[in-house]
């Protein structure tokens, strides 16, 4: 049977309808800045095709953020233009404040980023046309600002009321699921079954990072979704350190090191099973802190987490900038962040003098361009991937807006023509912006058709070259950015890599008995979280992920209980010189693992003690299991 045009196009009746509203809105926001005299009254238009989101406290947080980066980029940029008399030192404080911006959009968390990106390329917005045109540039970059704030009112009240609810309790249901496949994985790891070999725990862990990960934007918009966020993220780490602990406790059952009870794996199915964990808990908890204290801590930590999670949460934290999740590392990218900021203010800064020298009558129109489009693909995790997209939206916009030049603007003499002659241009956006197969390409075909089509009044007929030079301004900028995001594409294994330099380093801290600094530089379930959300966007690129991420969390314990045994005063000396050489050892754990858990297990032959004999076979077992992660990254070293 063939596909209709409709589903050739990726359309079906939903995405038509979602396409022809945010057209309507895009032509509302437009005909509303042309009626009241608005200059340049396509800009208002513009947020249309960005602000407009799947779910609707998405939208509302967005559609939020947007007007406050609008503002205070827009204040910093008159403030700019009025305060400092020198046009090299505007360009290279426009410059600063665009590479701060660009880098906020990777340290500030979830939807707040956003704002940073607008208020950087507001800034942009008012200070570039004062910059080359200082003569008619006040009233220009007022009138952008103010057709910004229209079209992010307009977009907000027309998609708002089709645009569904935020799937806040599809998130905690998947999030408690992933709760219990980690105790059918425990359970798995402590019988020695199957279900709990490296493919299996990849596979759950990558699933638990893509939730961490989606958390805050399915919450976005909602005082209860801030506040139940942070139990989100809580029931999630808890989740995973009882994976580890588990699959420490089967090694030590496997080895004779253990007495848990025969049906504990069963019982933790059972639990998996449950309405809830804490009475099914209850039954197990006495025992088993007295037979592996580190599971059941575990295990009593993921269901109190669970029952903040279900529970009436009103008691948490409901303002959105404190830090929401206590428990996780802050994923903060610096590096990234770095770079992310250096590429568009070294753009504009390179662009603007380029264009004083050469007195190009286009060049804002460049130079905002590299602003934009830069910032836009370094927000991105993964720009190189984006970037031939972009430049298809660039180039499709770009071509109908010289067409419309062409064939319809010289046609329009009134203001009524003028809102006619937009609409079905629109309405062909709309559908663009709203096909899958055009979706992401569709934002940019939007944006550049808008900004080059010049639908003002006065129209009158600009030369073929006029219009022209302005598309080429564009598709310059474009190409330019586009260009180096391919050229120098971002690395999600060396992100990764850094990540796993950071456990590493962790892990030297505890070898040496210091803490890392917590939560934020703990050896723990954040770090293993973030490391995953790495090496799965890695993956998308062809890289393959280590094994033994639960191996190294159990390293960190494993060293952790040799410094214990190494502080109890009745250990005798032979005990107390062995654990000493074993910590010396473990100094070069990331260099040669095998070797260093040879050593170990030779050690432990000779250490009566059965305490400490346990503690130096647990962490050679977890050197065995976390040797793929602590050598990750050290190969071209």
């Amino acid at each position: 049977m063939k596909a209709g045009p409709a589903a050739r196009l990726g359309l079906d009746g939903p995405l038509v309808a979602h396409g022809l509203r945010l057209a309507f809105a895009a032509w509302l926001a437009f005909t509303i800045a042309t009626l009241l005299g608005i200059p340049h009254a396509y800009w208002a238009a513009t947020p249309i095709w960005v602000v407009a989101q799947p779910h609707k406290g998405l939208l509302f947080e967005r559609a939020f953020f947007r007007v406050a980066g609008t503002l205070v980029g827009a204040g910093f940029g008159f403030a700019l233009v009025h305060l400092v008399d020198l046009p090299w030192l505007q360009l290279l404080l426009l410059s600063f404040w665009i590479a701060i911006n660009g880098s906020l959009t990777h340290i500030l968390r979830g939807v707040h980023g956003y704002g940073a990106l607008l208020s950087g390329m507001t800034a942009a917005v008012v200070v570039l046309p004062m910059l080359f045109f200082a003569e008619d540039a006040t009233g220009t970059a007022q009138a952008r600002v103010i057709c910004t704030l229209i079209g992010v009112v307009v977009v907000t009240l027309v998609t708002g009321f089709f645009t569904p609810a935020s799937p806040r309790q599809e998130l905690y249901d998947r999030v408690r699921r992933l709760s219990r496949d980690a105790l059918r994985f425990a359970a798995a790891a402590i019988d020695g079954l199957t279900g709990a070999d490296a493919a299996a725990e990849r596979k759950l862990l990558a699933a638990m990072s893509e939730a961490s990960e989606s958390a805050s934007l399915i919450t976005a918009g909602s005082v209860d979704g801030y506040r139940r966020l942070r139990h989100v993220q809580g029931l999630l780490v808890a989740a995973l350190a009882t994976m580890a602990a588990a699959q420490a406790s089967g090694q030590r059952r496997r080895r004779g090191a253990a007495r848990l009870p025969a049906e504990l794996g069963a019982h933790l199915v059972k639990m998996a099973e449950a309405p809830a964990l804490p009475a099914a808990l209850a039954d197990l908890l006495p025992g088993l802190r007295a037979q592996d204290p580190r599971l059941a801590q575990a295990l009593e930590r993921q269901s109190g987490a669970e029952a903040l999670l279900t529970d009436d949460p009103k008691s948490a934290d409901a303002r959105s900038f404190r830090r929401k999740a206590v428990y996780l590392a802050p994923h903060r990218e610096w590096q990234v962040a770095i770079m992310t900021g250096i590429v568009p203010g070294l753009g504009v800064l390179l662009g603007g003098i380029a264009g004083w020298w050469s007195g190009w009558p286009m060049a804002e129109l460049a130079v905002l361009g590299l602003c934009i489009f830069s910032m836009v693909l370094g927000s991105l995790p993964l720009p190189q991937v984006i970037a031939p997209r972009m430049l298809e939206g660039v180039l499709g916009g770009v071509v109908m807006a010289i067409l419309y030049r062409l064939a319809v603007q010289p046609l329009v003499a009134s203001p009524l023509e003028l809102i006619v002659s937009m609409a079905p241009f629109m309405a062909l956006g709309g559908l663009v912006r709203a096909s899958r197969r055009t979706a992401i390409p569709g934002i940019d075909f939007n944006m550049c058709f808008l900004l080059t089509s010049q639908a003002v009044l006065p129209t009158p007929a600009a030369p073929l070259g006029t219009i022209l030079e302005e598309a080429a301004a564009l598709v310059l900028s474009a190409l330019v950015v586009t260009t180096g995001f391919r050229l120098l594409p971002r690395r999600p294994d060396r992100q990764a890599m850094a990540v796993a330099e950071a456990i590493r380093g962790d892990l030297a801290l505890l070898v040496a008995g210091l803490r890392p600094s917590a939560p934020a530089g703990s050896v723990g379930p954040a770090r293993i979280l973030r490391l995953m959300l790495h090496l799965g966007r890695a993956a998308s690129l062809g890289a393959r992920a280590p094994a033994g991420l639960l191996a190294v969390l159990n390293l960190g314990h494993a060293i952790v209980g040799l410094h214990r045994e190494l502080a109890r005063p009745d250990l005798d000396h032979a005990t107390r010189r062995t654990l000493d050489e074993a910590l010396a050892a473990l100094r070069d754990l990331a260099i040669a693992p095998d070797e260093v858990a040879v050593l170990l297990e030779q050690h432990a032959a000779h250490v009566p003690e059965p305490q400490a004999w346990g503690a130096l076979l647990e962490t050679a077992a977890a050197l065995r299991g976390g040797k793929e992660l602590l050598r990750f990254g050290l190969a071209g070293r």
